[in-house]
């Protein structure tokens, strides 16, 4: 189906996200101004007016879109606009090495080496789907496409959502899958020594590995385990190269800052299936499995067709630049009628200072400690749960969250069940399902335990429970300082003292804060971070504190999306972890919520969820992800465990994501404003 985009002059709702102005672009190119239009998105495409474009957000652009079109406001870009734009972006070099393709470099400006034709394949021959040079093993993130002069008839670029076809295989053909995520992909192919035009693979083995003779070539394989070549003299001295087991599908995972958690089908095989087709090369022996087995044809052929069957198209204009997120998009060409030329050029990441970039937002900031980010922190986003988890089943519990895959686990004093998470972190440790540090556990600070002097006994009470050493992260659970109840007379203390009755008493939370910064200094906790703060408490613990707060924990959900409080924590640099993200679902048993809350429940969200082929419960998890949130999650059932954790094979469109927080309505439902009172008889709020 083929993209008819609307051209309509609306700024597109983002997700919170850093802004961050460093490698501000020149919008105004020749006076003219750039817009950006979603490729992806089809007939709900907005087009967003770009008043200033900095390299930080252009990733963020790339990672929320995938595949932007950008046009100049009133007027024409040029060859030399598009070198000064790529160049603009503090992205990193990245060499064109290892690409079938026969290349010609067009010298710019902007830089002598970064611009050459795309493939100069004949026009006749289709160019199959893939991943730039995904042959490889490090293949560049960004593909930038221009449009010098348009095709007669066709030469579009089709694209397509890697996503999308990872489902599609692993919905239809998981045993292939299983094969590809096991073993990799191999990749064989003949290259003569010099570029032959009247191949669609025509790229000599000098131009493509960037060498002069055979041995500068055999140096260069030799470096790659398990890569084998064959020379073939008799055949004007090509060699046909098998390469090394290259992943084939990949998991993009925090990205810049950004969370994109994607399963994407990167690689060329399809391409390699219908393309490497020519004199030296025969596409049926183009491919093999890691373990060399041979790929099945039907099933490259059943994907090669979903693709072809669910392309988006766009109809090039002189001046048009494409901007294609190489990690997450696929990209083709059609044959066309001359004239035609289409220019690429192809790059790595962000740059480092764009990368990991922290603006202050205003506030002075603490120092962090060398565990601020940690080295090990899991590849999975999603956190595991404990509250309202049952004494009796909490062990097992735990111990199936570490089986099915969770290694986030939330604990807290006040959920009575610590000492049983403990004992399933032991068993999984011992039965070899996890090292320690495999495992991010969280831990939180109760509101009994806030003077100075009795914060490290809450936290050596933690460890005692979960039978740790040290925790990755304590919170503070709520900024409500209470009467201190004695471990040995009540424990969990919960809300009430021993009489029964809730008493807030006076306290300094920078002193707490100082005891929490201790707790580092010993190495109890790797970090420390806060729960149920607003901005103007997370403004003024920034402002003062030694070691700075790692995490925000909050409830966030559709109905309580708190944009506001999630922009401020992420441009401060903290990670925001979302509790209740399925709404009210676990507050109705508690009276706290009725059944017409359900956001599961909710029209929207039904109509998304049926679109996906989705639960509504994951859509509402990928729309915290997507916010770039660690999502909450929790469950006593193994089953309701893998549904939680299938949310990597889909992504929401930005009008998707748009849609479903448009049912924002600021309702929390776990208020202490609210529920203290008619509980304890003790008003308490913490919210305006």
């Amino acid at each position: 189906s083929s993209c008819n985009i609307r051209s309509c002059i609306k700024r597109l709702d983002s997700t919170p996200s850093f802004d961050i102005g460093i490698g501000i672009i020149n919008n105004n190119i020749n006076n003219m101004k750039l817009q950006a239009t979603p490729l992806l998105e089809g007939d709900s495409a907005e087009v967003i007016q770009i008043d200033e474009l900095s390299s930080r957000s252009f990733v963020d652009l790339l990672d929320a879109n995938k595949a932007l079109l950008f046009q100049a406001q009133d007027g024409h870009l040029s060859v030399e606009d598009f070198g000064d734009f790529v160049t603009s972006l503090e992205l990193e070099h990245y060499p064109y090495i290892g690409g079938a393709a026969p290349r010609t470099i067009i010298p710019v400006k902007a830089g002598k080496d970064i611009i050459f034709t795309a493939n100069e394949s004949p026009p006749q021959e289709p160019i199959p789907f893939h991943h730039e040079l995904a042959q490889t093993p490090n293949p560049p993130e960004y593909v930038f496409f221009y449009c010098d002069v348009p095709a007669e008839q066709g030469g579009q670029t089709p694209i397509i959502d890697s996503t999308q076809v990872y489902r599609f295989a692993k919905d239809n053909h998981p045993d292939f899958i299983d094969k590809l995520v096991k073993h990799g992909a191999r990749y064989i192919r003949t290259l003569p020594a010099e570029d032959d035009p009247s191949s669609p693979i025509g790229r000599s083995y000098k131009n493509t590995w960037n060498v002069a003779n055979r041995q500068e070539l055999e140096d260069k394989l030799s470096e790659k385990d398990g890569c084998s070549w064959e020379w073939h003299d008799d055949d004007g001295g090509s060699v046909r190269v098998t390469s090394e087991a290259v992943p084939a599908i990949r998991l993009v995972g925090e990205h810049a800052q950004n969370q994109v958690y994607q399963w994407t089908f990167a690689n060329s095989i399809v391409a390699a299936f219908l393309g490497w087709q020519d004199s030296r090369n025969d596409r049926h022996d183009a491919l093999r499995f890691g373990n060399m087995e041979r790929m099945p044809e039907d099933v490259l052929q059943s994907i090669a067709d979903f693709m072809h069957n669910n392309r988006v198209m766009y109809k090039w204009k002189s001046g048009d630049i494409m901007a294609l997120n190489n990690r997450l998009v696929m990209h083709s060409r059609n044959p066309f009628t001359r004239p035609r030329r289409v220019l690429a050029s192809i790059w790595g990441g962000p740059k480092e200072k764009v990368r990991m970039a922290q603006p202050s937002n205003g506030v002075a900031v603490g120092l962090r400690p060398e565990s601020y980010y940690l080295d090990q922190e899991p590849a999975t986003p999603l956190v595991f749960g404990f509250w309202k988890v049952p004494n009796e089943k909490c062990e097992e519990v735990c111990y199936q969250a570490i089986a099915k895959g969770y290694r986030r686990l939330d604990c807290a004093c006040d959920y009575g069940n610590e000492a049983e998470v403990g004992r399933g972190i032991a068993r999984a440790i011992q039965d070899g399902l996890v090292k320690r540090e495999d495992l991010f556990v969280t831990s939180k600070l109760w509101n009994t335990y806030h003077k100075p002097e009795h914060v490290p006994l809450a936290m050596r009470k933690t460890l005692d429970d979960l039978q740790l050493d040290y925790v990755d992260e304590y919170l503070i659970h709520f900024p409500i300082s209470m009467e201190f109840v004695d471990f040995k007379d009540k424990y969990p203390p919960e809300w009430t003292n021993l009489e029964g009755k809730m008493v807030v008493v006076p306290n300094d939370m920078g002193a707490t804060w100082g005891a929490m910064e201790a707790l580092v200094d010993k190495g109890l906790t790797k970090t420390i971070g806060v729960c149920n703060f607003t901005t103007q408490l997370l403004r003024q613990l920034l402002s003062t504190c030694r070691v700075r707060p790692t995490t925000l924990q909050v409830e966030m959900h559709p109905q309580n999306s708190q944009d506001n409080l999630l922009r401020f924590a992420r441009e401060a640099g903290l990670r925001v972890t979302a509790f209740s993200v399925l709404g009210a679902s676990s507050y109705i048993e508690l009276g706290m919520a009725g059944e017409d809350d359900v956001l599961m429940k909710d029209k929207v969200v039904l109509e998304i969820a049926q679109a996906k082929s989705k639960s509504p419960a994951q859509i509402l998890l990928r729309w915290a992800l997507q916010r770039n949130t660690l999502p909450l999650c929790k469950t006593s059932t193994p089953s309701r465990m893998e549904e939680n954790q299938d949310v990597f094979d889909f992504s929401l469109t930005p009008s998707e994501m748009k849609r479903i927080s448009s049912l924002n309505k600021n309702r929390r439902y776990n208020d202490p404003g609210v529920f203290c009172e008619l509980a304890f008889g003790t008003f308490c709020p913490i919210y305006e």
